[in-house]
């Protein structure tokens, strides 16, 4: 996955690198410590769960803006691929971005819809400044296309924040911006039952959430409520509709989270020098909720929730499955062309099964006759 190379210049020009490459580091070089002296201060804020991004609106923008759009623009890709028909043949789409701050979740969705149709984009926030940066991106989005209309509104996000919205949107988003109105360790579904009226019949909502235990046992617990309830369908991440397998293992330590890998731009690479950040893969996690259950592309898939742990003598990694967590092995003296796919499984990636020995029903072991493909991969675009 790489970042579009036209928003890759204009995040330069904002950040005020425009000619920033490897050979002219010297001429930026006051201007680079600035913003890495800005990321350290954030990441210290960040740690004490406390806002900064306006204090450090440059670091902010030059790291999370890009990695939120792309985070955004990876669902955006895996939705299409495994619901065809979402919004197919729609010649409008409406996108409530809540939280929008600068605009990285309502870019990803333009990004991700761009060819099927044209878009309107209404962005909410609280901060003005976060705001004014928006506008100012959203007028070279405008010029970039004609298909896109953007509407930015100052406004707090609260409980109430739908009470008052007579619009319906086909998709409302939620990016890291939940946290804002629930602090407590659960997401209220009566509140997710309410975001839901306020899209179109064939609506959906993605939650978004950073990939940390605290968040994701949150969403774990919200699609767990959804199901329960079966007053709307989660699409996403999970590939089936019973109980998440990570909900009660371990006693509760585990979390559903996401790691796809990414190619960072040159400029992002640049800015790390000295900071060493893990800045390869995009980490979150995240649901889709929609009103209506849309038909998957395909019938049998299994998800990837591990990346390939490589061992002595063995490959493994771990799959969820309607029946809970299986661990997936493959001996090395097993190893086939059948089942060579299996050594390019990455977290996150739908894979599909033939001839699989289950040796147990938690535990499936890979024979030489045993075909696996990758269906859909996800550090892929």
């Amino acid at each position: 996955m790489n970042l579009p190379q036209d928003v890759e210049q204009k995040i330069l020009e904002v950040i005020g690198m425009p000619n920033l490459n490897r050979r002219n580091l010297s001429f930026y070089t006051k201007r680079l410590n600035k913003i890495r002296k800005q990321m350290y201060r954030l990441s210290d804020y960040f740690a004490k769960s406390e806002a900064a991004e306006e204090k450090y609106a440059d670091a902010y923008f030059a790291y999370n803006f890009p990695m939120n759009l792309m985070k955004v623009m990876a669902i955006v890709k895996e939705l299409r691929y495994i619901y065809p028909k979402t919004f197919r043949n729609k010649n409008k789409l409406r996108i409530l971005d809540i939280g929008c701050g600068d605009g990285a979740g309502m870019f990803g969705l333009y990004l991700g819809f761009e060819s099927s149709a044209a878009i309107s984009l209404t962005g909410y926030d609280v901060s003005r400044q976060m705001l004014m940066r928006c506008k100012e991106l959203t007028k070279w989005l405008k010029n970039r296309h004609s298909n896109v209309s953007v509407k930015l509104l100052r406004r707090k996000i609260s409980r109430g924040i739908f009470k008052k919205t007579t619009q319906k949107y086909n998709i409302i988003l939620f990016a890291n911006s939940l946290a804002e109105i629930f602090e407590e360790d659960e997401i209220r579904l009566q509140f997710i039952e309410q975001v839901l009226k306020c899209t179109t019949n064939d609506g959906i909502l993605i939650v978004i959430e950073p990939a940390l235990k605290k968040f994701s046992r949150r969403l774990m617990n919200l699609r767990q409520g959804i199901i329960e309830k079966q007053s709307s369908y989660v699409l996403l991440p999970c590939l089936h509709k019973n109980v998440c397998p990570l909900l009660e293992i371990r006693k509760q330590k585990e979390w559903c989270h996401q790691s796809v890998s990414w190619e960072p731009p040159d400029f992002m690479k640049i800015l790390n020098q000295g900071l060493n950040r893990e800045i390869n893969y995009l980490k979150f996690s995240y649901l889709v909720v929609s009103k209506k259950d849309y038909a998957k592309h395909f019938c049998n898939g299994f998800l990837a929730i591990s990346h390939l742990l490589r061992e002595k003598g063995r490959k493994r990694c771990f799959l969820c499955t309607s029946n809970g967590r299986v661990e997936l092995v493959r001996l090395d003296k097993s190893k086939s062309k059948l089942n060579m796919e299996f050594d390019n499984i990455s977290k996150g990636d739908v894979i599909a099964l033939k001839n699989i020995i289950q040796k147990k029903p938690h535990y499936w072991q890979i024979a030489e006759n045993t075909h696996i493909c990758i269906l859909h991969h996800k550090g892929n675009q």
